[in-house]
């Protein structure tokens, strides 16, 4: 009784296992064939940048849809973004990419921005925020508010001043000053200790020269915002000394020094750090946000300086356009005359864009090299400020929002000045990284919908019927064992390698060894159909040396023929009409094989690594099944 049943759940694990195999190798394929599609329709990298669209967007179907893709295909133009988005090299690879274009809409020039018909599958939340804050021109704005803020700083301590044109500082006197210029902390305490006209003072001058020499060096970016701040504090505190050497007529020269030491500690601290945070030098998080609103006072305060710089920088800018101008036009003709030199016609490149990229550094470096260092630094600051203004104004108001409410958010992680728009990069970051987890589990239900069609046509196309499968395994003692040895070769542990092209590529690897010697009940044979349709026996077709292949394949699509209509039955109809009357006339018979092709397309949908997997543990309990033989000191005593 034991020996019976431990036969029948052989026989079943055998089945299983051999259902199993089937199923693995027909996942192999639908996975390959899924990869490809993959692959050649840019599914992923797609599905990625739509995703990034509906994220900025703040939804599907908003009104600044097309706001929202031109700032997507700027991102995607970042040399960031760029340097994830590998191409592969070669002719065959580019050759293959001419005809997909050719083919498909998708993979045209334009797909992921200008110029650009490829994109990346994967971009990590650091270099999406990154990015993303460069191309808002927040870093831009930061760096010009503080600059801003840093000569406001300055002027507020000295007050305001000329630079004539031979270079040297210009202080107005009371009868001529303006509105709209700050007379300076320290020339307020001196006329409230006594009534004494600084600009005659060489130490006062001597100061004022050295904070306009600090301020341009920061502007340069040659120094931090920490070391600016604490130089200027130094020279405020040399100042102080050498005020205490007496200088003036007034006897209340002690009164000053006093004064202005009260006003040095007031307004930098013990340590400067009174000057960065409470003076505001260095923008919020809040008012970081702001920037990106052209409606608040903090961009507004950005704006008023590009309206000065821009008065002083629009003769300069002229005069870089004209010189790139000349310098063009001399790079044409030289241009055109070595091609009439080689007897090739003449070619105008009219533009300075038209011109290759190195020429064009060349050409600015030459414009620029004309300029002063104050006139090269203000033409530079110019061109900063407007490319900021008109990146913002392309900003999506969505966009402006989300920013807001993650600098908010920020805002009370923050516990360091200098962390701030580190900070907003990683709350940037943050939100990029759950939206991409939630798009991710969008792309998989597609991917599997995708599988579970690609499963069913496969099983359509190569008729694995697991009906018909599980009959033939069961009833074919031959074909089971072998399918089963067969299974058995396998090494069946699971590939190390978390990536799913590398385990299909190993798996495949692996079963393309074990295959030979294995027909596979499946297939649009007549043997099979016969089989499935639930016909009469075929009769044999006896091997004629005389016949080749095809005449014995004809042969027996006619016993098929006859066998499930009629025996007389004789036709001419080419074999897919033969096959067609043959399921009409059996419907139910029809009907059971489209619902093995369903079984198998769900089954093969499940994924290789899947199949590979319970494959193992199939294998493991069979084997781990076999009773051990006795040795001979456990045999029992005769």
């Amino acid at each position: 009784m034991y020996g019976v049943i431990r036969h029948e759940l052989t026989i079943v694990l055998d089945v299983a296992i051999g259902l199993v195999f089937t199923y693995l190798i027909l996942s192999l394929i639908a996975s390959e064939f899924q990869e490809l599609l993959a692959t050649v329709l840019q599914w992923r990298a797609k599905h990625l940048k739509d995703s990034i669209e509906i994220l900025l967007a703040g939804g599907v179907g908003t009104k600044e849809e097309q706001r929202v893709k031109d700032l997507v295909g700027r991102l995607y133009d970042d040399p960031l973004l760029k340097n994830v988005n590998q191409e592969a090299k070669g002719v065959v690879a580019r050759g293959f990419r001419r005809i997909s274009k050719a083919l498909f809409v998708g993979n045209r020039e334009g797909a992921f921005g200008p110029g650009l018909a490829t994109g990346p599958s994967y971009i990590s939340p650091e270099t999406f925020a990154t990015s993303l804050i460069e191309r808002l021109g927040i870093s831009q704005l930061v760096d010009k508010l503080t600059e801003v803020r840093v000569e406001k700083f300055a002027r507020r301590i000295i007050g305001s001043y000329n630079i004539n044109e031979q270079g040297q500082i210009e202080i107005p006197s009371d009868e001529t000053f303006k509105a709209d210029w700050e007379k300076g902390n320290i020339r307020v305490v001196a006329e409230k200790a006594f009534k004494q006209n600084l600009n005659l003072d060489q130490n006062f001058l001597l100061l004022v020269e050295d904070y306009d020499q600090i301020v341009k060096t920061f502007k340069a970016g040659q120094l931090s915002i920490e070391a600016s701040i604490a130089r200027l504090g130094e020279e405020l505190d040399n100042y102080i000394v050498a005020c205490e050497n007496p200088q003036f007529q007034d006897t209340d020269l002690s009164l000053f020094v006093r004064r202005l030491r009260s006003f040095k500690t007031s307004i930098f601290g013990e340590n400067n750090e009174r000057a960065i945070l409470s003076g505001g030098l260095k923008p919020s998080l809040t008012e970081i946000a702001e920037l990106v609103n052209q409606g608040s006072t903090t961009y507004k305060e950005v704006i008023d300086a590009y309206q000065k710089v821009s008065q002083d920088a629009e003769p300069i800018d002229a005069r870089v356009k004209a010189t790139i101008a000349s310098q063009v036009d001399s790079y044409n003709a030289e241009y055109n005359a070595k091609l009439v030199e080689y007897n090739q016609s003449a070619q105008a490149l009219t533009t300075f864009d038209d011109l290759p990229r190195e020429q064009q550094q060349i050409i600015l470096s030459n414009a620029l090299g004309e300029l002063t260092l104050d006139e090269r630094q203000l033409y530079e600051d110019y061109q900063a400020y407007r490319q900021i203004k008109g990146g913002l104004d392309k900003v999506p108001e969505s966009v402006k929002e989300s920013i807001g409410i993650l600098a908010r958010r920020a805002q009370t992680r923050v516990r360091k000045a200098e962390n701030e728009l580190n900070q907003l990069q990683e709350e940037v970051a943050v939100w990029f990284d759950r939206s991409m987890a939630r798009t991710s589990g969008v792309y998989k239900r597609n991917a599997k919908g995708v599988a579970i069609l690609i499963g069913l046509s496969i099983a359509a196309a190569t008729n694995s019927d697991t009906f018909h499968i599980f009959n033939r395994l069961s009833s074919d003692d031959s074909l089971r064992r072998l399918v089963t040895e067969r299974a058995a070769a396998l090494p069946l542990t699971a590939p190390d390698n978390p990536r799913l092209d590398a385990q299909l590529e190993t798996l495949k690897n692996q079963t393309d060894a074990v295959l030979k010697d294995i027909a596979f009940p499946i297939s649009w044979s007549p043997n099979n159909l016969n089989r499935q349709l639930g016909c009469q026996a075929v009769s044999v077709v006896e091997q004629n040396p005389q016949q080749d292949d095809v005449s014995q394949l004809q042969r027996q699509w006619v016993n098929l023929y006859k066998s499930c209509l009629n025996e007389q039955a004789v036709t001419d109809a080419p074999i897919p009409f033969q096959v067609a009357q043959i399921i009409l006339s059996r419907p139910l018979g029809f009907l059971r094989m489209i619902s093995g092709w369903a079984l198998s397309g769900i089954a093969i949908a499940m994924g290789a690594p899947f199949w590979f997997d319970l494959l193992g543990k199939l294998v493991n309990v069979r084997n781990s099944g076999n009773k051990p033989k006795p040795t001979p000191e456990q045999s029992p005593p005769t």
